[in-house]
């Protein structure tokens, strides 16, 4: 009974221990570019670093946090490489480095810290503090920017029309239109891996009969060199499939050259059955 009672009151006093732990991020945002090395710092306050391990943690769409670094060199599956973790004692802080951030790198970041030597036999059973976290942005290096607005009209109403704004740089922010009736995207980085590069891409779009792409980004700081389509240059879904016609002379030589194939194969297989039908005689 007293053996049980002992435990309880260290049980407690962890509790309070922890209780009394806070972990403050350096910064609340960081922005880097692709490539470029990124720090992330995490302060503890109320007691010394030095009595903790401390954890790190990425949380990214949909909620899933996925561990990356635990103190003495354990790190998360796919994170060795491009992940550093660090104890400042003299800071008294956590540190990460991604040494080269890409897309993929991007969400927040937590630090959390367990005490030394509570591990029960059992790591799932630490009972761990977090701090508020660190949300990391990576932008995209887009080489080359040339902005571009497009309007493309549906094929089965003249009401619908969509405005593609592509190609422009990364600085820029794509801001909501005031218009309720206009809606317009968050900023979208496609990978054009076929032409090897990458590009920024947002879309509005609308039922109003007078909306047209020249007003559809008014509320975002469009670049004075941006190319906006007159209005004999939309892009008409029937228009695109009139202009579509196949080609009679390349059809042509598409068969030829299937046919001249077929010929070489029979060719080749006459002539081993006949060299096999000597060997067997």
């Amino acid at each position: 009974m007293q053996r049980i009672s002992s435990l309880i009151h260290l049980s407690l006093f962890w509790a309070g221990v922890m209780s009394a732990v806070e972990l403050v991020p350096e910064h609340q945002t960081v922005i880097v570019s692709v490539g470029d090395p990124a720090t992330l710092k995490c302060s503890m306050k109320g007691e010394a670093i030095s009595n903790y391990y401390i954890n790190w943690y990425r949380k990214t769409q949909g909620n899933t946090m996925t561990f990356i670094y635990r103190e003495k060199g354990i790190y998360g599956p796919g994170f060795k490489d491009n992940f550093q973790g660090d104890i400042d004692t003299e800071e008294n802080q956590a540190v990460l480095k991604i040494l080269a951030p890409s897309e993929r790198d991007e969400g927040s970041y937590y630090c959390a810290s367990d005490i030394q030597g509570n591990h029960c036999g059992n790591s799932g059973n630490r009972a761990l503090v977090f701090g508020k976290g660190t949300r990391l942005s990576v932008i995209p290096n887009i080489q080359n920017p040339d902005p571009a607005v497009y309007q493309l009209r549906g094929s089965k109403s003249n009401d619908t029309s969509v405005c593609l704004f592509t190609d422009f740089d990364s600085v820029m922010n794509v801001s909501q239109s005031k218009d309720s009736d206009v809606h317009i995207t968050d900023k979208t980085v496609l990978d054009m891996r076929s032409m090897d590069f990458k590009s920024n891409g947002a879309v509005a779009w609308s039922n109003k009969s007078d909306f047209a792409c020249t007003s559809a980004f008014k509320d975002s700081v469009i670049p004075a060199d941006t190319f906006f389509p007159g209005t004999e240059s939309v892009c008409d879904a029937n228009l695109v499939e009139k202009s579509f016609e196949t080609d009679m002379n390349l059809n042509f030589q598409n068969l030829s050259v299937i046919g001249f194939r077929i010929l070489l194969l029979k060719v080749a297989g006459f002539n081993l059955l006949m060299t096999l039908r000597l060997w067997s005689s």
